[in-house]
């Protein structure tokens, strides 16, 4: 197919086949941001409204990026075909590790439902988001170092040079994947990397027929301070009707004081009747005005039920659990909600949640930096070959799989601040990549000034 053609054809059938994938999946988002909204009228809504758009520019993103590369030059193009085949090589190996390494452990639950097929697809489907921002920036690595390294072998790096690019100037087809493959990783970090990361304990569990809880152990007050619930435990499909488990419920009047406790096994709500249903719930009356400290109950024995007690108290299941949700398993919608609305919670543990918020923030910028640290390591305009620079690449990326565990538990802890603790391994490894590529442009060297310090195979 002649060029030009192609130039038309092939954006406009990329267009064609996202405007279509958009239709199916926005209105379906659309809908869950609205569930999402009755269950938790308090939530951060321009936030939630974003990921409508967020998927709508996701699913654009081919077309853009198949415009973004007729209107290079032809060896831009060339440079990025090349590196397009080791890439998808490389994330087809990985991706096809992850899904083997997880089907064997997963198989032989799946295997005790009686819907075994579609439990998989769900499961596996769930969690693509997830597994596609945890192996890209490896794949990304990978795929880097070996067209490079390609191309260098056949002096074709040389022969760009000599046409009077730079380095710089040989690289940018390459930082653009970077920020193409940084944008994707937000995409799916914003909110469904981490939703899918939630999802698939429960998915496993209704495979196997036990019952998983979402929460335990939740404290919850509503915003008129008349009640305060004691949850026990949530079961994942809490927003279907199944109950809340051993709840406990302090009832206060308009001075805020206690007037009741309610003690029940299950609590239920309704969504069609938004109502509240107590399975059989023991009443005690409390002293507003004790005497002394031993005397708050009243002497009048607590009411052992014998029916179901129906309320229409305002708070959803959706808002009792929140406060209990834990912060790696929130989007940044969820994150922003859950500070909204409970940083002043004495029960809280507000760090964790701001880390985790600024984390998701910092952490698809990684895709950037290691097309930065590879390139310089990648690039090599003599006959020594590659093989230093694979060394420091593997070094570098063990360094920055331990800095993204380290520095945002330490944000979490507070030992660090938590903007501080989700940025720093961006900008220490940020540092390290400017350092190589100064260091490629001015002709000095890389693997040899390292092996003075580490002495790889010594």
């Amino acid at each position: 197919m002649p060029d030009h053609i192609k130039k038309i054809f092939i954006p406009f059938i990329l267009l064609l086949i996202g405007v279509g994938v958009a239709a199916f999946l926005i209105p379906y988002e659309q809908a869950v941001v609205a569930e999402q909204f009755c269950g938790y009228p308090d939530s951060h809504k321009q936030s939630h409204q974003l990921r409508v758009w967020l998927l709508g520019g996701l699913c654009l993103m081919p077309f853009l990026c198949s415009i973004g590369y007729y209107c290079m030059d032809r060896l831009d193009r060339y440079t990025l075909r090349t590196f397009a085949n080791s890439f998808l090589i490389c994330f087809g190996a990985l991706f096809m590790i992850m899904f083997l390494e997880d089907f064997q452990d997963n198989v032989s639950d799946f295997q005790k439902s009686d819907q075994t097929g579609s439990l998989m697809a769900q499961h596996y489907l769930n969690k693509m988001p997830a597994l596609t921002v945890f192996i890209l920036p490896y794949s990304l690595m990978l795929s880097l170092l070996w067209a490079l390294g390609k191309m260098s072998k056949n002096q074709e790096l040389v022969s760009i040079i000599q046409t009077g690019r730079s380095v710089i100037r040989l690289t940018r087809p390459l930082a653009l994947v970077g920020v193409v493959c940084t944008i994707i990783c937000m995409i799916f970090n914003y909110h469904w990397a981490p939703h899918a990361e939630s999802l698939e304990d429960a998915i496993l569990a209704e495979a196997t027929g036990t019952t998983l809880n979402a929460a335990e152990s939740v404290a919850f007050q509503n915003g008129s301070d008349t009640r305060h619930w004691l949850v026990g435990s949530f079961p994942y499909n809490h927003t279907k009707g199944a109950p809340l488990k051993a709840v406990e419920i302090l009832v206060m009047d308009e001075n805020h004081k206690a007037t009741q406790k309610i003690i029940a096994d299950e609590a239920t709500w309704s969504s069609e009747s938004r109502q509240w249903t107590l399975s059989k719930p023991i009443i005690f009356n409390l002293n507003q005005n004790p005497t002394d400290e031993s005397k708050v109950f009243s002497n009048q024995p607590p009411t052992i039920s014998t029916e179901d007690m129906v309320t229409d108290w305002p708070e959803t299941p959706w808002q009792i659990i929140h406060p209990g949700l834990k912060a790696p398993y929130l989007g940044i919608p969820g994150l922003k909600s859950w500070l909204q609305n409970y940083t002043d919670n004495p029960l809280s543990d507000k760090r964790s949640y701001q880390t985790h918020l600024y984390y998701r923030i910092a952490q698809p910028f990684i895709c950037l930096i290691i097309i930065l640290l590879a390139a310089p390591l990648g690039i090599v305009l003599n006959k020594r070959g590659v093989g230093g620079g694979i060394a420091v690449a593997i070094f570098l990326c063990a360094g920055m799989i331990f800095c993204s565990t380290v520095f945002p538990t330490l944000g979490e802890s507070g030992h660090l601040p938590p903007l501080i603790a989700a940025w720093a391994t961006n900008i220490l490894f940020g540092f390290v990549a400017l350092i190589l590529f100064y260091r490629r442009i001015t002709g000095q060297p890389i693997y040899q000034s390292i092996k003075k310090i580490i002495p790889f195979g010594n």
